[in-house]
């Protein structure tokens, strides 16, 4: 293998309310593609109409597309996971599995589905565990201090932990503003810290034999982007390399 081959990933949840320049986010969201120019990317709720949109976009071109299941291509407001990858060149690179996805959102208040999003996300790991390079990234929609600690078998890892603490930083960060569909609590005079309301959702877990992480980053989260952060809600998503 190639030592010097880097593969970039990218995940990002595109969601855009139809109403929003949803138009303008889309193009803001290729121009980060554009920018970091990524091997492999990972896009969560997908719309068909929103897909329609990428297509039109130079960056397209350059990516191999996983099918929408006929069932979700049918049901046009159904949003869907979208997987997009470089052909690499097999006689350098060794075998890599890659998936994304979106586990299941919480509903604040009430329910959190905690067991649900634990389920899916055990099941998800130990369904890809055969292979011996794994990158599984996407919209965990995991709430640090409300879900348990995510499911990661012995071999895998969190990729934004594992760099940051290896790094002597800070572990924690954020990649989701929840502000925007739930208020803040108050008890007894007290309101929550708005920093609780600030969740990793995006994530990339690893399992990887024949490659070492690289480097990752949150991407799209200016404060200054009113097209990707827009007034009551901010996403951003990440951006990870291996070699």
């Amino acid at each position: 293998m190639d030592a010097t081959k880097q593969l970039k990933f990218l995940t990002y949840n595109v969601w855009s309310p139809e109403d929003v320049v949803v138009y303008k986010r889309m193009q803001a969201i290729g121009t980060l593609v554009d920018t970091h120019n990524p091997d492999v990317i990972l896009f969560q709720e997908v719309t068909a109409h929103i897909r329609s949109i990428f297509e039109d976009l130079p960056w397209w071109k350059k990516y191999h597309c996983s099918p929408v299941p006929p069932e979700e291509e049918l049901a046009t407001n159904k949003p869907f996971c979208l997987l997009a990858d470089i052909n690499p060149d097999r006689a350098t690179m060794k075998p890599i599995r890659v998936a994304t996805t979106q586990l299941e959102r919480p509903s604040p208040p009430s329910p959190m589905r905690c067991v649900e999003r634990y389920a899916q996300a055990e099941h998800a790991v130990a369904a890809l565990g055969s292979a011996e390079n794994v990158v599984f990234g996407g919209d965990m929609c995991w709430r640090d201090g409300i879900d348990r600690p995510f499911p990661l078998p012995a071999g895998w890892f969190d990729a934004w932990t594992a760099l940051r603490r290896s790094a002597g930083g800070s572990s924690y960060c954020w990649t989701y503003d929840s502000i925007w569909e739930e208020e803040v609590a108050v008890t007894n005079g007290f309101s929550a810290p708005y920093e609780s309301l600030l969740i990793r959702s995006d994530r990339f877990v690893c399992k990887l034999k024949d490659y070492s992480l690289k480097g990752i980053e949150i991407i799209g989260d200016s404060q200054s982007d009113t097209v990707l952060s827009y007034t009551k809600a901010s996403l951003s998503g990440s951006f990870m390399s291996i070699k």
